[in-house]
């Protein structure tokens, strides 16, 4: 029977969990840093798990390999493609949908790719989990660099307050930020025989502090702007 508890192989053992630690928690940094929905703790957790997992895999069923009295058709890897399957749920966990938009698919992909940094690590590949840690950290960093030819759409998600008296009022607004529709629609008599309309909208334009003073000092008619976020 092949044991690894109490023999130096184990020290070798936990060096690759330790080491799949430290990747987890260099990717998930990035992420922290970032504001996204999983960061250090997570990614640290998912790798060093991940890491186990294959280690468990790879060396937990030594005794039921043919020729060490085990059993034939015995098949210990997979305990490690449950990973990649399972791993789905945390995935799921941080993609959410808001404002007809998408959010969180690249933390998702990353928590992925990191469970498999993690199974590379474990099965003792330590050049191609230390090489794909920092290509993964490379492509994140480099990908929000604002290269005009990497460069999607932006969207820039607003709130205002306007005083509406008619229809033209609200065909003003749309064209002072060439609007066709609104996120959310929002009126209320302001008891002086007009209304007052609490607005949402996404523009696909950055718009500073000082753009934004300058449209409300243009148009009286709004009464308040407010940058929401950015996407």
């Amino acid at each position: 029977m092949y044991v690894i508890d109490g023999s130096l192989d184990a020290l070798w053992l936990i060096f690759r969990i330790f080491l799949a630690g430290l990747c987890g928690f260099l990717i998930g940094y990035e992420r922290k840093t970032r504001s996204k929905e999983a960061g250090i703790r997570t990614h640290a957790i998912v790798c060093m798990a991940a890491c186990i997992m294959m280690i468990v895999s790879k060396y937990g069923f030594a005794d039921q390999a043919i020729g060490s009295g085990g059993v034939r058709g015995a098949d210990s890897a997979r305990i490690a493609a449950q990973v990649v399957s399972g791993i789905g749920f945390l995935g799921a966990g941080v993609i959410i949908y808001r404002r007809d938009m998408l959010h969180g698919i690249t933390t998702a992909a990353g928590i992925w790719a990191t469970s498999g940094i993690g199974l590379a690590l474990g099965s003792g590949m330590y050049v191609i989990g230390i090489a794909s840690t920092i290509l993964l950290i490379g492509f994140q960093v480099l990908l929000h660099i604002p290269f005009k030819i990497l460069r999607g759409r932006v969207y820039s998600i607003l709130k205002a307050q306007i005083q509406v008296n008619s229809e033209e009022d609200l065909q003003r607004f749309k064209e002072v930020f060439h609007l066709k529709r609104f996120l959310r629609y929002k009126e209320n008599a302001d008891g002086k025989g007009g209304y007052v309309a609490d607005l949402e909208f996404s523009v696909t334009e950055i718009y500073t502090a000082e753009t934004l003073h300058n449209i409300i000092a243009q148009n009286p008619f709004i009464k308040s702007l407010e940058k929401y976020e950015e996407i």
